[in-house]
């Protein structure tokens, strides 16, 4: 069935909706909105929505998945991010388990999921979002926020989920990624320094490693905090597939959230403090300055010392070429897991605590895996 209105009656219900003018009212029994508005959806129930967002190079559109917990009360409305990045897949089972677990029927408040904001990412498997420029040029989508509204495919896709999807819907906001291909991530937040809501919000995740954060312009958390909505990056581990203790975490966090903000009536469990997270203002950088076959004789979270030997790397023939130290004492908060390193790859990113960062935290931008 097709719609010549711009309402869709929700769920069947009498709670208006607007739909994209000249689309499907649903795809696969799903219903079709161009621009959220979770006031207007019935209560004490769980909605699942297709968002259309920006077109294709053929004039079709890409549909983002979105899922809406509305609670029987009112109260705050908790934002759950995955796929910006979409070879970032734990976060995906992290949305999903989340909701599994949630009762809107006790529920005081909203929970939002969204899944696959990057859809081509999703589709390939791919960190990047391929625009048509010369060819393909892959864009990083999570340097591209708060988009544009006349921009390119990707920066109209940031633009679009900040306007019609986020404004006027979500009051407090986790954005989840993993590390990219051929490096794992701890179980790490960066917590926005400027924000002292941002920071209490990071606290309550029993997280390994927390970094006092600047921001970085052009990240979701970073345009969601200029925008006034206290958020945070939750990073849950490796690329690719299903990490089932990240998740675990990750759950465990927005459990945290919804019980500290009221939503669930149940009371927060362990904490960053409680699990005694490592703290830091800096991360840094090892950087392989030549090519060859590593062998890395750390794990990620290990204390290391200043000049400790992290990783050992050899040519083709089995001749030790490199050997590779930390920089600064700290904890192993990314880690290479490919066994080939070329020039300027990551061999391993320490956190410390530098006293001659600012007191919001040292910037961090080269190899930055956000």
């Amino acid at each position: 069935m097709r719609v010549s209105t711009l309402l869709l009656l929700c769920c069947l219900g009498a709670f208006p909706l607007t739909v994209a003018a000249g689309a499907d009212d649903r795809i696969q029994g799903i219903p079709v909105i161009e621009r959220l508005d979770v006031d207007a959806l019935e209560p004490g129930k769980i909605h699942r929505l297709y968002f259309e967002s920006v077109e294709m190079g053929s004039g079709q559109r890409w549909y983002v998945p979105v899922m809406v917990a509305k609670g029987a009360k009112p109260g705050k409305r908790v934002l759950l991010v995955a796929g910006v990045h979409g070879d970032e897949l734990t976060p995906v089972a992290t949305v999903h388990e989340a909701f599994r677990k949630l009762d809107p029927t006790k529920l005081s408040g909203s929970v939002i999921g969204i899944v696959g904001i990057n859809r081509p990412g999703i589709e390939y498997i791919t960190r990047t979002w391929p625009t048509k420029k010369l060819g393909t040029t892959w864009v990083n989508p999570n340097r591209i926020f708060p988009g544009k509204e006349a921009g390119n495919s990707v920066e109209r896709q940031a633009w679009l989920v900040m306007e019609r999807l986020v404004k006027g819907n979500v009051d407090v906001a986790v954005d989840m990624h993993t590390g990219g291909n051929g490096s794992d991530f701890a179980l790490f937040i960066f917590a926005y320094a400027g924000d002292p809501e941002s920071l209490a919000l990071a606290d309550l995740f029993p997280v390994d490693q927390i970094k006092r954060d600047p921001g970085l312009e052009g990240t979701f958390e970073y345009a969601l905090v200029k925008a006034g909505i206290p958020a945070l990056t939750l990073e849950l581990g490796g690329p690719r597939g299903y990490e089932p203790d990240m998740v675990k975490a990750g759950v465990e966090g927005i459990d945290n959230m919804l019980a500290h903000y009221g939503l669930s009536g149940q009371k927060v469990g362990r904490t960053a403090a409680s699990v005694n997270a490592f703290r830091g203002n800096a991360l840094v950088d090892v950087v392989a300055d030549t090519g060859g076959f590593v062998e890395y004789l750390v794990q990620l979270n290990d204390a290391v010392t200043e000049g400790q030997k992290l990783a050992i790397q050899r040519n083709a023939f089995g001749d030790v070429v490199r050997e590779y130290k930390a920089t600064a004492a700290g904890r192993i908060a990314i880690r290479g897991t490919d066994a080939i390193r070329e020039r300027g790859s990551d061999i391993a990113v320490i956190l410390t605590d530098r006293p001659d960062c600012p007191p919001e935290g040292c910037p961090y931008y080269a190899g930055d895996e956000r």
